[in-house]
């Protein structure tokens, strides 16, 4: 490949400064234009919503949310309570044997009067936890609403039971409870085995349980003896309308010699009176 020509013309620098050859110069300053003064009053740029310069803008964000109202923490409880209402109720519905449990504890404690006015707040009490529940459950389902009540209820019967129907015992009846305890009404049935009656108006519903009529009828009184007259232990606070009465007898059966035996008259207040709910009896 032949190589560069001598003969081609290049370019070379002016050896001297040429005045044909134009030269940009800076114009001069004019007095015209304008210049920055901090002492003006110019409108300035501002962000919407009387935010600050710098801050970011939510553009997407059509209306703001209010801020939420402050809550007293005494108010706390009863709103969660307004939102989960079974919760307190069933809470109560178990609590149930402890509020029985109290108030044999302010009977034994020589406030007897308190436990009636207790008794009622108790149960008035439970009874506004339980409508709450089914007010609330109302506004969602019927069906929920007859079960949950249905449910509250029948617990309430269950856990009742033991502590107020369970005997645990025999004890003397405290002073509220009077001091006939019917004892005449136990008297009259015992009576009237001695005289080899059936004392029928002594009776619960007028009628003499069979199977004490059948011992009677086999059996002689000699003799009788009140030892001692009381109520039935149990967990709720004693109850006085129910009692017990202990007598000692004598009797005779057929040709064997006489014995000493107990036999005890379960009385019940009704109407008034008294009147013999069941005899145990003659014991060994």
């Amino acid at each position: 490949m032949p190589g560069p020509s001598d003969d081609v013309p290049r370019w070379q620098p002016p050896s001297e400064p040429s005045e044909d050859v134009p030269r940009w110069e800076p114009p001069a300053p004019s007095r015209e234009v304008p210049r920055w003064d901090p002492d003006a009053d110019v409108p300035r740029w501002r962000p919407p919503g009387g935010g600050t310069v710098g801050a970011r803008v939510d553009t997407g964000a059509r209306e703001r949310r209010a801020p939420a109202p402050r809550v007293s923490p005494w108010a706390r409880p009863l709103l969660w309570w307004g939102m989960h209402p079974w919760v307190i109720a069933w809470a109560g519905v178990f609590l149930t044997p402890a509020g029985v449990l109290l108030l044999r504890v302010v009977d034994e404690s020589g406030l007897e009067r308190f436990v009636e006015p207790l008794q009622w707040a108790l149960l008035v009490l439970l009874a506004f936890m339980i409508l709450r529940g089914a007010l609330f459950s109302a506004r969602r389902s019927p069906v929920r609403l007859a079960l949950g009540v249905i449910a509250a209820v029948g617990a309430v019967g269950v856990l009742l039971y033991p502590v107020t129907r369970v005997t645990l015992g025999r004890v003397i009846c405290p002073p509220r409870a009077g001091t006939d305890l019917g004892v005449k009404s136990a008297a009259v049935a015992i009576d009237a085995w001695q005289r080899g009656e059936k004392g029928e108006a002594a009776w619960h519903g007028g009628t003499p349980d069979p199977a004490w009529l059948a011992r009677a009828s086999a059996i002689s009184l000699l003799e009788s003896r009140l030892v001692e007259s009381g109520c039935f232990e149990r967990v709720a606070p004693i109850d006085g309308t129910r009692t017990w009465h202990d007598f000692r007898v004598t009797i005779k059966e057929g040709e064997r010699a006489p014995l000493s035996k107990v036999v005890v008259v379960h009385t019940a207040a009704e109407g008034g009176g008294w009147k013999i709910t069941g005899i145990e009896g003659p014991l060994p």
